[in-house]
């Protein structure tokens, strides 16, 4: 896990937003017609949330997301 945490109130700049973009992509690409928007929607939030905690690697936040976001929806 990388260095940098960031405060609420701190942006994330152009390549944090397309590696968050290039993630939710990916995972949305392979969960196709799994989640709902509003999943979809809270998938997004827990990303910047990890991204903002610390995770900077696309494998870091695949890792973390789908342990539990689609995890638990499957179930």
């Amino acid at each position: 896990m990388g260095g940098t945490y960031f405060d609420d109130d701190q942006e994330i700049g152009p390549e944090g937003l397309a590696l968050l973009r290039k993630v939710l992509a990916d995972i949305f690409r392979k969960e196709a017609g799994v989640s709902s928007t509003d999943e979809q929607l809270g998938l997004a939030k827990e990303l910047v949330a990890l991204f903002k905690s610390g995770f900077r690697t696309e494998e870091e936040l695949k890792a973390m997301v789908l342990r539990g976001t689609f995890a638990a929806s499957e179930s």
